[in-house]
């Protein structure tokens, strides 16, 4: 179809999409929209994550709204399709149907889940739809652009789950457990049992998961094996929607067997170190229509300048006004005082987005009482870029020199978005003459998947960097880490 045609484009953001709960043949469902220049009808979008009749394809369909205004049956052209990250239509079907009042249509297998999110996208959360609808022959057709989002709500946590004695676990005996608790609900939300199990003379680990709060509805968890050397090992992971069973139980990817013939690598003291990442989702947390643009579809996806990035963002409106909430200091009720600079902010955002602060703010601390946090190991500039981060997720002329401080503070305050974003920017941006410093940041904030970059950098770099005068005083200062690299190398070799 011509981009440049008259009609209407929605766009539907759903954030945290691979947390869905809802199983074959379960929706989630738009927003309501409605199109002034088709007699006012009222429409909305269906999406299966699960599919309708097939779990590893999505559906997509288009359903006008049970008590929609308009005649009873109103024939339109439309095109549905989902955008990528770069705003790149993605499997787009073309079709034209007649819609009564309460009828959906689409395409049942729309697109596969694995192809929705490829391989190069595998850390994207969030999926936008896209709707555009036409009508032939009717030239009074407004241009307009809808902008719709969902939020499902999710809780992420990762954590070292340390098992010590393990070579003297036994078959059956009682599950070593570990309690997860969740930052919002302040209750017990599932608890981990680790135990043995035997079949053929191997002893295979399990773990079972067990959930206490009905408001969980999906959970997914990851586990990795650390080694002596900060290593990680996949050893599994397990998702399902909690209505499904009562229990879930991963069989780890390693025997006991296995870690006991090298127990000096993955049993240092006996013992045994798993790393697990776990994410769990309840509710829709939010969805409503954000705004409405007048403009031809092809606005949205003109090559954008610098200046004009943020313009077609649907977030725009929220994140202009909490950056002036925070630029005017207005209603603010705490301060946070570094060496140098004071500066007012909101506790309630602050613990919206830190769960450091939050316990700042609601604990019987002095925080609380005096509400003002002093900050004596955080400079004025980091502070503020910090600051911002939290009231716009924006970051701001971000440098190797500006990078690190950043880092290491969302780090302390568990603003772990930043600190992802951070560690992605050094991992993309190392140097020879950078590469040392940031070995050491990885190395004190046991950033495994930064030291590990860090060190394959290293080693494809070896003649110069070993050479370097950085190397050396990184021999000086951390023999320990330098040698542990240096033995990466040869043991390579």
């Amino acid at each position: 179809m011509d981009s440049e045609r008259e009609g209407y484009t929605f766009l539907w953001k759903i954030e945290h999409f691979n947390c869905a709960w809802h199983r074959r043949g379960e929706k989630i469902e738009s927003p309501v929209f409605v199109l002034d220049s088709l007699e006012r009808t009222k429409w909305r979008l269906c999406i299966f994550p699960k599919g309708d009749t097939t779990e590893n394809c999505v559906a997509y369909y288009l359903k006008r709204h049970q008590e929609s205004k308009g005649p009873n049956a109103i024939e339109i052209e439309y095109e549905l399709s989902f955008l990528d990250e770069n705003s790149t239509l993605q499997s787009t079907v073309v079709l034209k149907d007649s819609f009564m009042q309460g009828q959906a249509k689409g395409k049942r297998q729309f697109i596969k889940r694995d192809e929705l999110f490829s391989s190069k996208d595998e850390l994207r959360d969030t999926v936008t739809a896209c709707c555009r609808i036409w009508v032939s022959g009717k030239r009074d057709l407004r241009s307009e652009v809808i902008y719709a989002r969902t939020i499902i709500n999710v809780e992420n946590c990762s954590f070292a789950w340390n098992i010590e004695n393990f070579s003297k676990m036994a078959l059956l005996e009682r599950g070593r457990a570990y309690e997860i608790q969740s930052t919002t609900l302040e209750d017990n939300l599932v608890t981990l049992e680790l135990f043995l199990t035997g079949h053929c003379g191997e002893e295979s680990i399990n773990v079972c998961i067990k959930y206490h709060n009905p408001i969980v509805k999906f959970f997914r968890f990851n586990s990795f094996l650390q080694d002596e050397a900060g290593n990680r090992i996949d050893c599994g992971n397990l998702e399902f929607r909690v209505n499904d069973l009562k229990d879930g139980k991963l069989v780890l990817l390693v025997s006991k067997k296995m870690l006991m013939k090298k127990k000096n690598i993955y049993l240092p003291n006996d013992v045994l170190s798993l790393n697990c990442e776990c994410d769990f989702s309840s509710k829709i947390a939010f969805e409503g229509i954000e705004r409405i643009d007048h403009g031809t579809f092809t606005s949205i996806f003109r090559k954008k300048t610098k200046t004009e990035n943020r313009l077609d963002d649907p977030s725009e409106g929220i994140t202009d006004a909490l950056r002036s909430m925070y630029l005017e200091e207005l209603f603010c009720d705490a301060e946070l005082r570094t060496p140098t600079k004071t500066f007012s902010a909101h506790k309630s955002i602050l613990s919206a987005r830190s769960p450091v602060f939050k316990a700042m703010f609601t604990n019987e601390m002095k925080e609380k009482i005096r509400e003002l946090v002093e900050i004596t190991d955080v400079d004025a500039d980091t502070m503020h870029r910090i600051l911002l981060y939290i009231y716009t997720d924006i970051l701001e002329d971000l440098c190797l020199e500006t990078a690190s401080p950043l880092y290491e503070a969302a780090d302390k305050y568990q603003i772990l978005s930043l600190k992802s974003k951070c560690s992605a920017f050094l991992m993309a941006n190392l140097t020879v003459n950078s590469v040392c410093e940031v070995l050491i940041l990885a190395d004190m904030h046991q950033d495994n998947h930064l030291k590990n970059t860090v060190q394959d950098y290293i080693l494809q770099n070896d003649k110069t960097i070993f050479c370097s005068s950085e190397w050396k005083h990184l021999m000086d200062t951390h023999t320990k880490l330098a040698a542990e690299t240096m033995y990466l190398k040869y043991h390579k070799d």
